[in-house]
């Protein structure tokens, strides 16, 4: 009669190793699998973001005007500006711009346009009149920005700018998250 003999406790517990170290590298690998895919979809969601904000804001310049922007009182205010005062107070920017045609035939309009940095978004507001307040539902270009700088890069002087003395060209820095972003902008009225 033959006995059939079984597996041995030792050879039993190095099979279990073995395939216990196998589960950890795969669950090792797929844990770094699905970090990898999170931290690039965070990345295509900011892409997203910049694309989108930088057609918003070279529509905006390709339209901007040099007529002068008013407050809610009529006050006329100075034309394109920029200044350090306005972005360490949250405003990066504001000026008029003009379309071609407001659906109305081809009279075209006006309006106003500001870009502001408020809880780390990059906002842009718009009032469809000269002298109206602006609207109270922003568009929201770009979150987790903690830095944003506008240059002209033709000059070294932040100011208020003539009617005559526009920029040509406007230089954005934007910083999301410790990532810095660039890019300049042409101004078709300059």
């Amino acid at each position: 009669m033959k006995i059939s003999r079984g597996y041995s406790l030792i050879e039993m517990l190095i099979v279990l190793f073995i395939f216990s170290m196998i589960a950890l590298i795969s669950l090792s690998f797929l844990s770094s699998s699905a970090n990898s895919f999170f931290q690039i979809n965070s990345k295509t969601d900011n892409l997203k973001q910049l694309i989108v904000a930088t057609e918003v804001i070279r529509d905006d310049l390709v339209h901007a005007s040099d007529k002068l922007a008013r407050n809610e009182f009529g006050v006329k205010k100075q034309i394109f500006f920029i200044s350090p005062f306005l972005i360490e107070n949250g405003t990066a920017i504001e000026f008029v711009r003009f379309s071609s045609s407001d659906g109305l035939g081809n009279t075209g309009s006006m309006f106003k346009v500001k870009y502001i940095l408020e809880n780390g978004t990059l906002n842009r507001y718009v009032s469809n009149f000269l002298n109206s307040p602006y609207s109270s539902n922003p568009l929201a270009l770009i979150s987790d920005v903690s830095e944003i700088e506008i240059q002209k890069p033709l000059s070294s002087s932040f100011s208020s700018f003539e009617p005559e003395n526009i920029p040509k060209l406007l230089k954005f820095n934007i910083k999301i998250g410790e990532v810095f972003f660039k890019k300049i902008f042409i101004v078709s009225n300059a």
